[in-house]
């Protein structure tokens, strides 16, 4: 069989005859066409339409093109006489000429409305409650460089190793809350360029670099986010304490204009019981008018529980006995007795990095003392608490008028009327 083009394959016999002639003896067969070689043939042909339909497309196109060419510059118009002749669009870019800034992104507003009030939040966390005072401290000083660096990029949150995975997240929610909160006035940007990390094979040797390359990379990756500046917040924890840091560099020159750092105080405890030891005064009116200022010791038991990280309640529960010894006049005579007195106090001074502070207290009394006919008061004062430990009280007590017992005393009338200073030394556990 035959491979390839059919060919026309007719039965020719040997000459015959004196001059060599041929004779066809049988009909010419006719052409015999396998079926492969149609298909081949059907595909030639659609392989030839399909190439003039394109070269068809192609010509229009080049038509079209070639019309609204033309057209475009059948519209302009001729420059005036003297005009000096307008540039073609497409112009090879000069080298030596400078760059045109990029324009900046515009800045997004912050949303306006009531700040939130966290004067009655608390931290229960200790190292929670360091983080939230040392950032809400070292916040304001962003506002030093507000002028200068009034939008900037977070470069890089770096936290120490000795700081878990799960504080992190909760710290940076902390700071950025404190460092938006106390300045209104600054922007913070997002920037995921700023910790990207590349790899480099030199000889053989694996080199990873994260972070802004270059000063040029840096100005660049600024006008590109629309921001003056990069912040580095950072945070580690040594023996208990954290300390915080903030670092500011300007984008366009590179210089740092901030560094500040500032370490946590102390959570205080949130729960204290006092013993103390101290002194009463009882203002009693004796016969004539006379009134003396009957001295008492006292012991006493205190509990406390912090409300809020300033906002404090306490109960005290003081039991007195009298100091007849110490009193100008010895011819009357107190009975032991109790006084039970729960107080609102608020920290009017917390001194940094530590937990000490002065204490403001406000309270109510009663006396649970037949002799003094069960009296009430108002009181008020100070409390001093050393370290967390030592405390140093000073209250005043105001008695309402109240009749007192003069069965076993010389005067037929004793008032228990007036104001009297209380002072306590005592020890928190």
């Amino acid at each position: 069989m035959l491979k390839g083009r059919a060919r026309d394959v007719r039965h020719v016999p040997e000459p015959t005859g004196e001059n060599n002639v041929w004779e066809a003896t049988t009909p010419p067969r006719p052409l015999v066409i396998s079926e492969k070689v149609a298909q081949t043939r059907a595909g030639a042909r659609n392989r030839v339409a399909g190439r003039s339909l394109c070269w068809t497309f192609s010509i229009a196109v080049l038509l079209m093109t070639a019309l609204g060419a033309g057209t475009a510059a059948w519209g302009q118009t001729a420059p005036a006489e003297g005009a000096p002749p307008a540039q073609s669009q497409a112009t090879t870019p000069d080298p030596t000429a400078a760059k045109v800034p990029r324009k900046a992104i515009p800045r997004p507003k912050m949303p306006e409305g009531p700040v939130v009030d966290e004067s009655f939040s608390i931290r229960l966390d200790e190292d929670l409650y360091q983080l939230e005072e040392a950032v809400t401290l070292i916040a304001s000083s962003l506002n030093q460089v507000a002028d200068i660096t009034p939008t900037m990029a977070i470069n890089s949150f770096h936290f120490g190793k000795e700081i878990d995975p799960d504080f992190r997240r909760k710290a940076e929610v902390i700071i950025l809350d404190k460092l938006f909160l106390i300045n209104p006035n600054i922007r913070l940007v997002a920037c995921q360029e700023c910790q990207k990390l590349e790899t480099k094979i030199e000889r053989g040797v694996l080199k990873l670099r994260k972070g802004i390359p270059s000063q040029e990379a840096r100005r660049d990756l600024a006008q590109k986010l629309g921001v003056d500046g990069f912040i580095d917040i950072g945070m580690f924890r040594s023996e208990g304490q954290l300390t915080v840091y903030l670092k500011v560099q300007e984008a366009r020159s590179g210089a740092i204009v901030l560094v500040d750092e500032l370490a946590g105080r102390r959570a205080p405890m949130r729960r204290g019981l006092t013993f103390s030891f101290g002194e009463m005064i009882f203002p009693l009116t004796l016969d004539g008018g006379a009134v003396i200022d009957h001295r008492a010791l006292i012991l006493s038991v205190q509990e406390s529980v912090k409300l809020t990280g300033r906002f404090s309640f306490a109960v005290d529960v003081i039991a007195f006995v009298d100091n007849n010894e110490n009193n100008t006049e010895t011819t009357y005579e107190l009975n032991s007795g109790l006084l039970l007195a729960p107080t609102l106090g608020f920290d009017i001074v917390q001194v940094p990095s530590s937990t000490s502070r002065l204490i403001l207290f406000l309270g109510i009394g009663k006396l649970i003392h037949p002799q003094l006919d069960y009296a009430n008061l108002a009181r008020g004062g100070l409390e001093m608490i050393v370290g967390d430990r030592l405390s140093v009280l000073f209250a005043y007590n105001s008695f309402l008028e109240a009749n007192a017992d003069v069965t076993d005393s010389n005067y037929s009338t004793v008032v228990l009327d007036g104001g009297g200073y209380e002072v306590r030394f005592g020890y928190r556990f």
